[in-house]
């Protein structure tokens, strides 16, 4: 690293002792956009830390991919640890190399087509069980649907009787860690207050939950093809196993962000088709034509691209992971500027992929920008909802499998309609979430689209 290159750049506007703490949380996805627009690396203070975003495709790919060795993960993921001990998403080097090589066979591309029906019979299930018109929460219907399919795929177990328990632990979880406080003043932990009690309550929810299901499992004898079998099963070249406690921080990740990222995409695809009903028109013509009385499976996806479409770019307008970070771990340069080990700097996907370099329109939903080949077309790092290099997230296409077979399998017998017509405000918390419901009613299809018979196989 030169000791001539300067420090990237601060935004102007930072108060004393609080920095842009009070700017960012006002509206934290304005701000990293008004970041972004003053270069490719800008820094924001954040109370006692220091942020600097990095805007482009060529820098993002060095920092998560060709020098990734020199970054670990930022110190707001590396304060998740303290839900997710040394999970996939938390853990560094040697712990997370082998928890990788211990996962990977269980996300192979025919493993994760094999849970395919699961999906399907699950959104079946769903589906079956609305009344028509009935007022309705969408992202609590499809928290609870994603959270039975994870549970079902990954670990062949019914969580349907503690879903409820669940959604409030992984709520009440993600808005404490969401804003920050605990990560950047991590003494206020330690202060006697009823909610950092009610934290303790909540992951020790999530512990019983998971705990429980690896009980039933341990008693069961061996074998099975879902995740939990697998991992039981799994040994390192050393012959070892994972531990209890490392059992229970790879399953917590993954039921964590196995299933709220996925419920989140559907939710936002959902609300993107009811306000644009050409493209929803478009979208159920598709699966119609591919699907008539039957229900999606793996292989039938090839043949609904506008479906895929649909949602990629729902996952480039609001994904779900809507920032990543890194840790230097060592001196360096980049974009020209002075790195010193320790700083912190963080990537948006949120911003990226509004870059209009890139996505013409970026605001506009226009699922059909995926239908000549972008994909291949784009730099790296101008669209990456699941992250990018070694670490990126491992069930990437566990997500897209499961976001495209339930939002054909529903469209097959509803239309999802917004009740309330205002914009969706978000919360940009550990994920990308609404703020507050999502209410919507669930219209039947009209009958000249389908008559549907019972699936072959019941979802009973």
């Amino acid at each position: 690293m030169s000791s001539a290159a300067p420090l990237p750049p601060m935004a102007p506007g930072a108060l004393p002792l609080v920095g842009h703490s009070l700017a960012y949380r006002g509206d934290p996805l304005s701000f990293l956009l008004s970041l972004a627009a003053r270069g490719p690396l800008v820094g924001m203070r954040l109370g006692p830390i220091d942020a600097y975003l990095l805007r482009e495709p060529d820098d993002i790919e060095r920092v998560l991919v060709t020098e990734h060795r020199r970054f670990w993960k930022d110190r707001m993921t590396r304060g998740l640890g303290r839900v997710l001990g040394d999970g996939l998403l938390t853990s560094e080097g040697d712990i997370w190399l082998r928890h990788r090589r211990l996962l990977a066979p269980a996300f192979h591309r025919e493993r994760i087509a094999a849970y395919g029906n699961d999906m399907a019979l699950a959104a079946e299930r769903f589906a079956l069980s609305l009344q028509p018109r009935e007022v309705r929460d969408l992202h609590r219907d499809m928290m609870r649907l994603t959270l039975n399919i994870v549970a079902k795929a990954l670990f062949d177990s019914d969580v349907d009787d503690r879903a409820a328990d669940v959604a409030r632990a992984i709520n009440f979880v993600t808005d404490r860690f969401g804003d920050g406080l605990i990560t950047l003043y991590p003494w206020v932990e330690r202060l006697p207050l009823p909610d950092h009690r009610r934290l303790r309550d909540a992951i020790a929810t999530l512990d019983d939950v998971l705990l429980g299901i690896v009980r039933e499992r341990r008693a069961r004898p061996r074998g099975g093809s879902d995740l939990l079998s697998m991992l039981l099963a799994a040994e390192d070249d050393a012959g070892r196993g994972l531990s209890d406690r490392e059992m229970r921080d790879e399953l917590m990740t993954l039921f964590l962000a196995g299933h709220e990222t996925t419920a989140l995409a559907l939710s936002f695809a959902f609300v993107l088709l009811g306000r644009n009903p050409d493209i929803e028109a478009r979208l159920c013509a598709e699966i119609d034509a591919v699907l008539g009385q039957d229900l999606p499976t793996t292989d039938t996806l090839a043949r609904l691209p506008y479906a895929r479409a649909v949602v990629l770019e729902t996952l480039r307008l609001y994904p779900p992971a809507y920032a990543i970070g890194r840790e230097a771990i060592e001196d360096l340069t980049l974009c020209g500027y002075r790195i010193p080990r320790g700083t912190q700097l963080w990537m948006a996907q949120y911003v990226n992929h509004r870059d209009a370099r890139y996505f013409p329109e970026p605001e506009r939903f226009l699922p059909d920008r995926w239908l000549g080949g972008l994909e291949r077309a784009l730099p790296r790092f101008a669209y990456y909802p699941f992250g990018g290099g070694p670490r990126i997230c491992i069930g990437n296409q566990f997500s897209l499998l499961e976001a495209t077979i339930v939002l054909a399998t529903i469209l097959r017998r509803f239309r999802v309609r917004l009740l309330d017509s205002s914009p969706l405000a978000l919360d940009p918390l550990i994920t990308l979430r609404p703020r507050g419901p999502i209410v919507v009613a669930y219209e039947p299809a009209p009958p000249p689209e389908r008559e549907l018979l019972r699936p072959a196989v019941s979802p009973s």
